[in-house]
This record gives C-alpha cells, sequence and structure tokens, in this order.
C-alpha cells in the first residue's frame, strides 16, 4: 500500500512541469461593451490546465475569431506567479489557476466547469464556455 501511494504521489507531482513562460498580458479591463475571457495561470501547468487552454486557443481560433478581430472579444493570460498579476487577480477574487468571462460589471467564474469537465467530457466544456461568451 506504501508504494502505491508513493507511486501516485509521484505520478501526480510529475504531472505538473514548468513549460515555456508566457510573459503576462496587459492588466487592464476590457473596455465598456468589450466581453473579456481572462485566464489565470501559473507558470506550472497540469494536463488540465494544459486541455482548458487548448480548448480555449480552439475557439478563438475558430468561431471567436471575428469576434476577436472586431475587438469584441478580447482574451488575456495572465501568471499568477508575478506578483503584479496577483494583485490584479484580487479583483476578481481569484487566487489559484481560474478562468473568467466578463463584460463591464458582469463576470462569470467558470474555473469549476473547466476543471470539471475539460478532460473527461472537454465538449461540455466547450458548450458551457461558449453558452457564457454568447450570452454577453
Amino acid at each position: 500500500m506504501r508504494f502505491f501511494l508513493i507511486g501516485l504521489l509521484v505520478t501526480v507531482l510529475g504531472a505538473c512541469v514548468e513549460q515555456t513562460p508566457v510573459k503576462s498580458d496587459k492588466l487592464v479591463l476590457p473596455e465598456q461593451g468589450q466581453i473579456g475571457l481572462y485566464y489565470f495561470r501559473t507558470s506550472v501547468r497540469c494536463e488540465t490546465c494544459n486541455a482548458i487552454e487548448k480548448i480555449i486557443q480552439d475557439e478563438l481560433a475558430g468561431k471567436y475569431e471575428g469576434d476577436l478581430k472586431s475587438g469584441r472579444l478580447v482574451f488575456r493570460q495572465f501568471n499568477l506567479d508575478e506578483a503584479d498579476c496577483a494583485k490584479f487577480a484580487g479583483q476578481f477574487d481569484v487566487v489559484f489557476k481560474s478562468l473568467v468571462v466578463l463584460k463591464d460589471s458582469q463576470q462569470v467564474n467558470l474555473t469549476e466547469e473547466a476543471f470539471l469537465y475539460v478532460l473527461p467530457k472537454p465538449e461540455k466544456f466547450k458548450a458551457i464556455l461558449e453558452q457564457t461568451i454568447d450570452q454577453f
């Protein structure tokens, strides 16, 4: 049993690997009328985090490409390992990896849904993401 637990711990800790750092985007709120898709992450990302990022990127390159180009939708990533980003995240009650969709004074936190569905049911997460963006 002890070897199983040690093996499980090594597997879980080994799943999170540091990736090439991506500098955080500007720490600004979306302009009036814009939809903001804000992804708060850390330098170390696990399989789930990578899957969330992939679905976001696929959606932005597909269904929402026109909205990005027109400025109706803005996507920004923030690295919580950077002190100024962590402070900025406080405006959204974010202290850990999170996905937030916002417009004007409305805000929807999709973190729970993202981590719950992205690996076992990616299509469900994708549908929730689309529904949330489209409601604005």
